[in-house]
């Protein structure tokens, strides 16, 4: 018999061992003896006497050539085969019971029923009839023989060494003595013989994380659990569940494509199936222009384009099965060239800006189109136009403006509008907004003057703000008020407390007023004043107003011109006795009298008029 073909009825891999022959020879013969086969008819017993001869005849082959180290006693010898029962012979249905046959047995040429495991050992040698030689003093114990299935080839364990061949012998060779059965939860009761090793590279893994004899070991196995029920779910969650896959799509020979082109590349497109009264079925499909509609079933669609602050447009396509169908759908549209005066205003439509004037709008939709036209610091112009198909309208829209100019005493003020600085005084504004907008005046020495100014369109105003407006209106009865200090009757006058500086009188004289609270809150700063002149001094341009009576005492105000009021012939020429004149000028002094009158003077220096 072929070799390789000897190793595959024997179940073994090629080049194994004397030692795994013989245990191979015995396990299949135990698997396939003809008395086994009884039970399963004369097909049965057939099939087991010819699987015998072939095991018989792998065996005589591989015994001659299989490595080996150790000399068995003796060799098992071959089952001799029964001719198969004639047909119709009656055959034993119960399981029969295996007897171990003879030597006589032997002689008359039937099989030799396997022992099991350890028999060969315990067996004696006088039922053979041959007395084995005690095997070598450097011979190792063979290792516990184990009866598991059959596994692939693939799957099989290294074979162990070689070892020399047995001598012929009529008997199968002694098996060794197995080792102690594992408990049931280190191995089952049989395994093949990959199993058993990787099963026992695994205890060595279990013993070494959970020894024996450590408190650990007795939660070793709930652990295994819990790590094996933890892989199981991991494993059901990578894997797919059915309803994930993805749902087929259309049938491309049954459903056909719909492409739709615009002029407006941001329309929105929708295809909605035209249905007859004998069809209930409908169908819409929504998407954008230049990106085709797929899986539409074939028949007539109504197709809508939609765009914002565009009328709708409706076409109706006809859409067949496998065939993809262009489809145009064009907004009504025309141009608008726009221009504004002033240039430069933002143009709306909606909430979209389309530009700057001048402008040419490329496409609007027919009809009446509403524009809103904006202008920096000016207020949001409406504008209609009238847009006609496949036509360039012009327009020129004229902002509502008038003219404005400012005059101011004195010149060189800086004139701001919405917060920017438009020019200086005198300026002339000659795009003024139409309405009412503030004016902000700033000057140095002036505090901010804000002036309102109301135009109308193609209106001319002229406004000459006083920057001494702004100045607070001195008030002498209430300044007196705040800094006075009641007669002492035990003393002439207040002493000086060591004032000195501006906050010092001119004429050394402190009898009823603060002095240093009289400096800190109201001297040195500008006010503006109206009053009947009494006199006026051309040589020093100095005016005199008339004496005033408070509750508390007499007062006058002197007032002195700035050198150029008092080169101002025409301003000059008003200050005549009896006239009412209004200025502003720096609060410098406020003096009590030296004498026992209660005329207390106010002067204010470089005085200019209000104009």
């Amino acid at each position: 018999m072929d070799v390789k073909e000897s190793y595959r009825i024997l179940e073994l891999e090629i080049g194994a061992t004397r030692a795994a022959v013989d245990d191979a020879y015995c396990r299949l013969i135990e698997r396939w003896h003809p008395d086994r086969a009884t039970a399963g008819g004369p097909e049965a017993a057939r099939e087991a006497q010819r699987m015998v001869q072939a095991i018989n005849d792998a065996y005589n082959t591989l015994a001659k050539i299989a490595p080996g180290t150790v000399q068995p006693a003796v060799s098992p010898t071959p089952v001799k085969l029964l001719p198969p029962p004639p047909a119709g012979t009656m055959v034993a249905t119960g399981k029969p019971t295996l007897k171990p046959l003879s030597p006589g047995q032997l002689a008359e040429g039937r099989p030799p029923a396997p022992p099991p495991p350890g028999a060969w050992a315990a067996r004696p040698p006088t039922a053979i009839g041959v007395t084995p030689p005690p095997p070598p003093a450097s011979t190792p114990a063979p290792s516990p023989a184990k009866f598991l299935p059959p596994l692939p080839a693939a799957a099989k364990t290294p074979s162990p060494p070689p070892r020399t061949p047995p001598t012929a012998a009529t008997a199968p060779p002694p098996a060794p003595t197995p080792n102690p059965a594992p408990s049931a939860l280190e191995r089952p009761a049989t395994q093949p013989e990959a199993i058993s090793d990787l099963r026992s590279k695994a205890l060595a893994i279990y013993d070494r994380l959970f020894p024996v004899g450590s408190p650990r070991r007795r939660f070793g196995p709930v652990i295994v659990a819990a790590v094996l029920i933890l892989l199981v779910l991991l494993g059901k969650c990578a894997l797919p569940s059915p309803g994930s896959a993805k749902a087929k799509g259309p049938d491309p020979k049954t459903t056909g494509r719909l492409v739709v082109k615009s002029n407006l590349a941001d329309a929105a497109i929708n295809a909605t199936r035209v249905t007859s009264p004998s069809d209930a079925s409908t169908a819409s499909f929504d998407g954008l222009v230049n990106q085709p509609l797929a899986g539409l079933p074939p028949g007539r669609y109504t197709v809508t384009a939609r765009a914002d602050g565009w009328p709708d447009t409706l076409k109706v396509v006809s859409v067949e099965a496998g065939q993809t169908t262009d489809a145009a759908v064009n907004f009504k549209s025309g141009s608008l060239r726009l221009d504004s005066d002033p240039t430069g205003a933002a143009v709306r439509q909606g909430a979209t800006v389309l530009g700057h004037t001048p402008l040419v709008v490329p496409m609007l939709p027919v009809g009446e189109c509403q524009l809103s036209l904006e202008y920096p610091a000016w207020p949001v112009h409406s504008f209609k136009a009238a847009i006609t198909e496949n036509v360039e309208t012009v327009a020129t829209v004229r902002l509502p403006y008038g003219k404005v100019t400012v005059n101011t005493d004195p010149p060189g003020v800086m004139v701001l509008m919405g917060g920017k600085a438009v020019g200086q005084t005198p300026l002339s504004i000659e795009r003024f907004p139409a309405g009412t907008r503030k004016l902000t005046l700033q000057a140095k020495n002036f505090p901010p003057l804000v002036v309102p100014v109301t135009v109308e369109d193609h209106g001319d105003v002229t406004v000459s703000p006083a920057l001494g407006t702004a100045f607070p209106v001195l008030d002498p009865a209430a300044l007196l008020r705040n800094v006075w200090v009641p007669n002492d009757p035990d003393r002439i006058s207040p002493p000086f407390d060591g004032l000195s500086g501006p906050s010092k009188p001119k004429n050394g004289v402190i009898k009823n007023l603060n002095r240093k609270k009289l400096y800190e809150n109201w001297l040195l700063h500008r006010y503006g004043f109206t009053a009947i002149i009494k006199s006026y001094n051309r040589s020093d341009g100095q005016i005199e107003f008339a004496e005033q009576q408070s509750d508390l005492s007499k007062y006058r105000v002197l007032a002195r011109l700035s050198d150029r009021a008092r080169d101002d012939p025409d301003l000059t020429a008003q200050l005549t006795k009896g006239a009412t004149f209004s200025l502003y000028g720096r609060l410098s002094a406020v003096e009590e009298p030296r004498w026992l009158s209660k005329v207390i003077t106010f002067e204010l220096s470089a005085a200019e008029p209000l104009r």
